[in-house]
């Protein structure tokens, strides 16, 4: 290592001691006239233009002068490589202007620059990008923007990027020519030196891992970094006196469903950093669990730069969509790395002559691995089990392998008892929690963290960075509906697009679905509707139409993120795509390419030989996949209406379950989508002025007459039966999720045509999966609601967790089901047969029971507030811990029944028969208990 402290550097003199001609001001000429045309713009030769490396490098003596070129040249191309990322922003300019902007804004300044004197030393190459000349670049760069871009916010924005796009450029540049720098090993040990080759592209590596965050966020000018909040996240503890380990507690715990746990507040960023410097052998595994748009894989990218520039320990990064999930862990990771040639990856870590201390692997998007369904739920299941094992025979005898797995909720939920251990599963937490969120769930947050609204701080950055100048969120955007939005990243990030635009009427009951809408107004008329004669003649309409075709393309396949252009042909209308190709004057791929770009898409890969396509956000994609599922509703009930006028046009039920089948039957829906299914019914009501009540009947035929005669897959001509009823099977549940939807809507009973009073029980127990575990949800049992049940026989039946909303069960036969946790808020029950049921914990706030026969239900904790349980028969029931406010139990049969501590607070017990009923500390205030048979009832305590 040499004994200087650092080298001067300086230009390069030629032979006859003239300064090398390196003139900036023809550099951001050419960069501009270059990007001015977008159609046609290259940027990769304006920097070799500008300093041509041969001619340098041979005029180029001293380490002075060969630091001059490394430092010069990756400053360049950094600030090319920002303009080319930015041409859609740029304003039209002619050449002319180009010159006098660049004369005006940079010559003086750059010339200083030119004749500076700096010094580098060893902190150079730990930390670039605090090199003096990068911040006095960044100026001139800026005010150069500023007269290009279309506001000095964007300029700002893009020139706050150039510290980072430097790093980058310095490490390509050493790579693409480090025998040309080999001077500089006899005056620094620099780490581009020093580091063998695998040494070195972790480092390139790392960079990019830093250079991710930096890049723009999706069409804006800024990047991530710039307007990041910290997410704060909780972990669930048990509550201390409640460690018995015997398998009745255990099952006393399960029928509690967490009210024996405490929610710990904790800055995710911080406890992830804990975890890290720890680095335990047997606590290895960390899992962040999250909603769609909840900022997963925003902090996963954020958590992953910056362990990777504090360099303590080696990172690898891997989005799981892009990971094959079934192969051996070691075998997977080197096939990831080997498929994806413009990421600087490292050799696979994982195999011993690429041996490293100490790696974190973050694997992103646990949903996201294969097909949905069954097969998503195995395949996430075998993944996670042979990640354990390879974390513990890597872990052996020292710690060299950390994991952290992003996901959604429910996928995580459902392989929750894979990850026992404390703090292993972290959910992060809104942007906004309020006081009553607070106490329904039980927070403890002894570092007062929820205390902050993260919105205000969100807005006031992302203000800055927008040039929109918000001081924090908009008072008008904090109530009702859009607080519970405004706390969400995504969604929030998608409401001030649309405020910004002025085009959304926001309002307390603003529906999302509408925001989505406008966003995709927003890029038609941004991209699509400008005066671009290689693309104008595109209407909104195709343009909105062929992207909900690739949404289902992308669904189809099993991933409603990722599709291909072969794809997208199959599953979109030939008339539209030809409109469209029309316009383009080109083949059907370039087409299609062309679209893609315009929208939130990024390439990514090869599937098949196909390349493919992803949405930028998976929730893009669920959007536009419920908006075609609705707009396929909404042409059957057209077809079917006239087909009832006229036999000879539109569609019979049959042709409509045909066409529903092709739509909804290769892929299983799930309640993301199903969520944007209700939204957008929702909006078509109130917006549009459509009669959902009409389509909610539609719905009701098509499944009365697919009771009856079946699904038609003969019509599909697929090649097995086993294909054929798994395919029946999701459009069947699609059918109900789209009833459900309607009824959501109308707030009415539906009502199907049953063949037989065991015919809907029937169906129902086809739709249902086999739970895997106590933490899944079974999603066509959140579709009964508004449901018209009168008189099936549902005995024995699972609806544990069911949502009856509102459902006509009058005179149903629930004998033994299972209704523990079903809400059953307002249903009509009157006269069912629910004797010896399990109905703990469920919700029946309002139902009318009259008549019902209960006889020794389990109804521990319930909520019957307000239910109408007249003349119910009720004898031996077990009421303990009910809320019974205001119920009306008028003539009910109670005897032998156990209230104890049930709340009975103004309740109707008018000639109800108590008869040796426990009643010990039940709250019986201002109750009712006229002509009441209290013969033998135990009342004790606090009566």
């Amino acid at each position: 290592m040499s004994s200087k402290t650092g080298i001067l550097i300086k230009q390069p003199v030629s032979i006859l001691n003239k300064r090398l001609n390196v003139n900036f001001g023809s550099f951001f000429t050419a960069l501009a006239k270059t990007a001015a045309n977008a159609a046609t713009a290259n940027l990769g030769n304006v920097p070799e233009n500008v300093i041509e490396m041969g001619a340098a490098i041979g005029l180029a003596k001293e380490p002075g002068e060969i630091a001059w070129l490394l430092i010069f040249r990756a400053l360049t191309q950094a600030m090319a490589g920002l303009v080319d990322d930015s041409q859609d922003l740029f304003k039209q300019i002619d050449n002319h202007d180009i010159e006098i902007i660049v004369k005006h804004r940079l010559e003086t300044c750059l010339q200083k620059l030119e004749d500076t004197e700096l010094t580098i030393d060893q902190n150079f190459f730990n930390h670039p990008e605090e090199l003096a000349i990068v911040a006095a670049v960044k100026t001139p760069f800026r005010q150069w923007l500023e007269d290009i871009v279309e506001t000095p916010a964007q300029a700002e924005a893009i020139s706050d990027r150039l510290p980072m796009e430097f790093v980058y450029a310095l490490h390509n540049e050493w790579k693409q020519h480090s025998d040309k720098y080999a001077v500089l090993q006899n005056e620094l040990n620099t780490p581009f030196v020093k580091a063998g080759e695998r040494e070195k592209t972790w480092q390139r590596y790392s960079t990019w891992l830093q250079k991710q965050i930096n890049e723009r966020m999706f069409s804006e000018a800024f990047s991530l970094e710039q307007v990041y909040i910290s997410p704060r996240a909780y972990y669930e503890r048990k509550i201390e006196g409640n460690d018995d380990d015997d398998l009745e507690s255990r099952l006393k715990d399960y029928y509690k469903q967490g009210q024996d746990y405490e929610r710990i507040v904790v800055n995710l960023q911080d406890e992830l950093q804990i975890w890290v410097d720890q680095a335990d052998k047997n606590d290895a595994i960390r899992v962040i669990s999250g909603g769609p748009g909840s900022g997963k894989s925003s902090f996963s990218k954020v958590f992953a730069a910056t362990q990777a520039k504090k360099g303590k320990i080696k990172i690898l990064f891997i989005p799981l969509h892009l990971f094959d999930p079934e192969d051996d862990l070691v075998n997977s990771v080197g096939k990831f790395i080997n498929n994806l040639r413009d990421i600087p990856l490292p050799p696979n870590p994982l195999i011993s002559e690429n041996f490293v201390s100490q790696l974190l692997i973050i694997f992103d998007g646990l949903d996201e691995l294969a097909m949905q369904g069954n097969i998503a739920e195995e395949i996430a299941q075998k993944f996670i089990n042979e990640v354990e094992r390879q974390v513990n025979s890597f872990n052996n005898s020292q710690t060299r392998l950390l994991v952290l797995i992003s996901g959604r909720e429910l996928v995580v939920q459902k392989n929750k008892s894979e990850f026992r251990k404390q703090k292993q599963i972290l959910q992060i937490l809104p942007y906004f929690v309020d006081e009553k969120e607070k106490r329904r769930h039980n927070y403890i947050d002894t570092q007062n963290l929820l205390k902050e609204d993260q919105r205000e701080i969100w807005w006031c950055q992302y203000g800055k960075a927008s040039g929109l100048g918000y001081p924090g969120l908009p008072e008008e955007l904090d109530n009702g509906h859009l607080r519970e939005i405004t706390s969400q990243p995504l969604l929030n990030y998608l409401v001030a697009l649309s405020f910004a635009r002025g085009a959304v009427n926001f309002a307390k009951d603003s529906n999302l679905n509408e925001i989505y809408a406008d966003l995709i107004t927003a890029v038609y008329q941004r991209v699509w509707a400008k005066d671009n004669p290689i693309i104008k003649g595109v209407e909104e309409k195709d343009f909105v139409r062929i992207l909900e075709s690739i949404a289902v393309s992308a669904w189809h396949g099993g991933d409603v993120r990722i599709t291909t252009i072969k794809e997208i042909e199959n599953n979109c209308d030939s008339y539209i795509l030809d409109r469209v190709f029309h316009v383009f004057k080109q083949d059907r791929k370039a087409s299609l390419t062309r679209l893609l770009t315009a929208f939130y898409f990024r390439q990514n890969g090869v599937k098949g030989r196909e390349e493919t396509f992803e949405f930028t956000h998976k929730s893009f994609g669920e959007y536009l996949a419920a908006k075609r599922i609705v707009r396929e509703l909404a042409l059957i009930y057209k077809k079917l209406q006239a087909n009832k006028e006229d036999p000879d046009d539109g569609w019979n039920k049959q042709e409509a379950l045909v066409r529903w089948a092709r739509l909804c039957g290769l892929t299983a829906m799930d309640q993301y989508i199903f969520n944007f299914i209700v939204d957008e019914i929702q909006l078509q009501q109130d917006k549009y002025q459509i009669d959902v009540a009409e389509w909610q009947q539609t719905m009701c035929d098509l499944i009365s007459y697919m009771l009856k005669n079946e699904m038609p897959m003969e019509k599909l001509q697929l090649r097995t039966f086993q294909e054929a009823n798994r395919q029946a099977r999701n459009a069947e549940e699609a059918l109900l999720f789209v009833l459900n939807a309607c009824a959501r809507v109308t707030q009415e009973i539906s009502k199907i045509d049953r063949p037989s009073p065991e015919a809907f029980g029937n169906w129902i127990s086809r739709l249902q999966r086999q739970r895997i575990n106590f933490n899944g949800d079974i999603s066509c049992l959140d579709c009964l609601s508004f449901l018209d049940l009168e008189d099936c026989v549902l005995i024995l039946k699972d609806f544990f967790n069911a949502n009856l909303q509102g459902a006509n069960i009058q005179r149903a036969n629930l004998q033994r089901a299972n209704l523990e946790e079903a809400n059953l808020q307002g249903a009509n029950i009157q006269g069912a047969n629910i004797q010896r049921a399990n109905i703990q914990r469920a919700n029946l706030e309002t139902a009318n029971l009259e008549e019902v026969n209960l006889k020794w239900a389990y109804l521990q904790n319930a909520n019957l507030e307000g239910a109408n349980l007249k003349w119910a028969e009720l004898e031996g029931a077990d009421l303990a811990y009910v809320s019974l406010q205001e119920a009306n139990l008028e003539g009910a049969n109670i005897q032998r029944a156990n209230l104890n501590n049930a709340y009975l607070v103004e309740a109707n017990l008018t000639e109800a028969n108590l008869t040796e009923a426990n009643l010990t500390d039940a709250n019986l205030t201002d109750a009712n208990l006229t002509d009441a048979n209290l013969r033998g009832t135990i009342l004790e305590g606090k009566v």
